[in-house]
């Protein structure tokens, strides 16, 4: 005799991979709310968009706040944390270290736009909605302090000039990284940002890289 037979969820496309399905759901959440904002955009439009029913987005996610902050969440675990990664694989010098965490982040932004476009938009969305900040600003604080503990731990290890300012620094990056994210979403193109890069590796570098011994920080004589 055969066993029970098991029934899907209601919505739910037959044999889909659930794992693959959720991505694709996701995927088409950071689409649509990048292109509409939290407000304007609806569960019916995040399932057109990824090619499945009403139904099948509420087997996975119950409500649109529910989704948004799972999009959320998709940046800071597969976007942020992939790049803070590979960042701490570097231990020195100081200014390589940083500059990797500005060269993944830009290198993935490509792959993927609608994780920077999302980025984006939220951080525009949590100040129409403040229950929201803490979440869309998750990526950037965690950049962030990422950026503070290596300055830290280099002044420390006298890897850098004890008058460096390192909050200000941090700040800097920070900025940065959300300039480099609105540049890729919506207006730059792969050149131009690689020279953008190019620009930017040579400034921390000059702010960040000890000068010889005996010789001026500045460069005096």
């Amino acid at each position: 005799m055969s066993g029970p037979t098991r029934r899907r969820g209601p919505g739910r496309p037959p044999g889909s991979d659930s794992a693959e399905t959720r991505l694709k759901i996701l995927h088409s959440a950071r689409e649509v709310f990048s292109t509409v904002g939290f407000d304007q955009a609806s569960l019916k439009q995040i399932a057109e968009d990824a090619g499945l029913t009403r139904n099948a987005i509420a087997n996975y996610y119950s409500n649109k706040m529910d989704l948004y902050l799972a999009a959320l969440a998709s940046v800071q675990e597969v976007a942020v944390e992939r790049i803070i990664n590979r960042a701490s694989a570097v231990e020195r010098p100081v200014h390589r270290r940083i500059m990797t965490l500005v060269e993944t982040a830009t290198e993935f932004g490509w792959t993927d736009r609608t994780f920077v476009r999302f980025f984006i938009t939220a951080t525009v969305d949590a100040t129409r909605h403040p229950e929201l900040r803490d979440h869309a600003l998750l990526p950037l604080q965690t950049a962030r302090e990422f950026v503070r503990e290596t300055l830290d731990t280099a002044r420390r290890n006298g890897d850098i000039e004890p008058d460096v300012d390192t909050e200000a620094i941090t700040q800097f990056v920070g900025d940065l990284l959300w300039g480099l994210a609105m540049d890729i979403g919506f207006y730059t193109d792969e050149e131009r940002m690689r020279r953008t890069v190019r620009s930017v590796d040579r400034l921390l570098s000059a702010a960040l890289v000890p000068a010889p011994a005996g010789v001026p920080a500045d460069g005096a004589t």
